[in-house]
């Protein structure tokens, strides 16, 4: 930490103090003694050549505010961001303790009318803990903005727009006004820069297609940082994605565990062979990141009721009691997003029946009811998968009333084109 108490309450920080001469650290050191804000018990004075100095509770005392050890990488960061703020004229408080919810935020700063937390994560903490951080700070009014450390970024050696999400790296998924899509944010205190996910468009429960920009801290506001910044599908993107739906039909169902094999069995039942899903199932969603099952999985469940009625009309509200159930019994996963707003996986589906739609597939029927209007494609060979995704393919670039679908996959922009699927009667019997 760099912010102490004096025995009379003052503040003391070593915001900076690496720029002292050793004789000040050293005057310090021995002048008095400095108590820790939040539990109260002494915390010596630390520095080194290679340590910023820092405040530290002695060996053997135990810190209940303290959730994890302070890494140099973590001291750094985090004076670089306070400082970042400082430098834009940003009403700005390092490690200010809140009584009222006993946390103690990196960073606590005002912005337009709005106050910000802001914390620096470097270590893995437990899911339940960011959670409680994040309900503290809302209790209070203030808004929790949380910047991973760079190296929990792991992007493919051979693809630079697919990176290695973790479930705990999801939960740093902030929602950004505007925008359908949310950001996540990384900062290196080695480089200097950080570093901005987007547009994520999940392949797999790790896998994800992403848009990522990297910004020196010396030339990025904090506006800047939480603009929308929109960015083109790479040329390669179609392409991976339909590579990812090869392997998907290829891998599926040699990884038999138990919930794979609930999913296989239903899959049979319905008379489909796992690999040889719908051309249908499997594409890609602005809005597809509110699930954590793979899209092909999500999006044949969807298909699969409305397969089963042989063309009746079904309801959204039998549609989604269908796919609750299967959420219940572990088949499918929505992904738990805490920053990211109110949109969950029901927006994802809405989506995608409004594109399924648009390309005939899906009519409304009396009384708001859904039935598939044409037959679904199921690939028999190797052959008619390649064939049959580039004809799919081919007939949603013709297709002008796909354009807001173009521009909502390419650029991450909130278009409300659900509202046509029929989400108003969604609860209608």
């Amino acid at each position: 930490m760099f912010v102490a108490i004096s025995a009379d309450g003052r503040p003391i920080s070593l915001a900076g103090a690496e720029r002292w001469s050793p004789e000040r650290l050293v005057q310090l050191r021995n002048g008095e003694p400095f108590f820790c804000p939040a539990c109260r018990e002494e915390v010596v004075l630390r520095s080194g050549r290679q340590r910023l100095p820092h405040f530290a509770h002695r060996k053997g005392t135990v810190c209940p505010f303290e959730h994890e050890p302070e890494s140099e990488r973590h001291l750094t960061g985090k004076r670089d961001l306070f400082a970042w703020l400082v430098r834009q004229g940003i009403e700005a408080k390092l490690e200010p303790y809140l009584t009222a919810i006993r946390q103690r935020p990196d960073v606590l700063f005002r912005y337009g009318p709005h106050l910000y937390a802001l914390e620096y994560q470097c270590s893995t903490i437990e899911e339940s803990l960011f959670c409680e951080r994040n309900n503290g700070y809302r209790r209070l009014g203030i808004r929790p903005l949380w910047v991973l450390g760079a190296h929990h970024l792991r992007r493919s050696p051979k693809r630079p727009n697919e990176v290695s999400f973790s479930r705990f790296q999801w939960l740093f998924a902030h929602g950004v006004p505007l925008s359908a899509v949310p950001h996540v944010w990384y900062y290196s205190p080695e480089t200097k820069r950080f570093i901005r996910l987007s547009r994520p468009l999940p392949l797999t429960v790790r896998r994800t297609l992403v848009a990522i920009d990297s910004h020196p801290l010396s030339t990025l506001s904090f506006a800047a940082l939480t603009a929308i910044h929109p960015q083109p599908l790479p040329p390669t993107f179609w392409d991976q994605w339909l590579e990812g739906k090869k392997q998907w039909r290829r891998t599926f169902p040699l990884y038999p565990n138990k919930a794979m094999r609930r999913i296989c069995a239903d899959f049979y039942q319905a008379g489909i062979a796992p690999s040889l899903f719908p051309t249908e199932a499997g594409w890609p969603f602005p809005r597809g990141y509110l699930w954590e099952t793979a899209p092909f999985i999500w999006q044949t469940y969807v298909l699969l009721p409305l397969l089963r009625q042989e063309g009746k009309p079904m309801t959204l509200a039998a549609l989604f009691r269908w796919i609750d159930e299967k959420i219940r019994t572990g088949r499918l996963a929505p992904r738990r997003l805490p920053l990211a707003g109110p949109d969950t996986y029901r927006q994802a589906v809405h989506e995608y029946l409004h594109w399924l739609s648009l390309l005939g597939y899906l009519r409304r029927g009396e009384g708001s009811g859904l039935y598939l209007a044409k037959p679904l494609s199921f690939p028999a060979t190797v052959e008619d998968v390649i064939r049959q995704d580039a004809a799919l393919l081919e007939q949603i670039r013709r297709i002008p009333a796909l354009a807001p679908y173009w521009a909502a996959l390419e650029f991450g922009t909130g278009g409300k084109n659900e509202q046509k699927t029929g989400k108003k009667g969604e609860n209608s019997e």
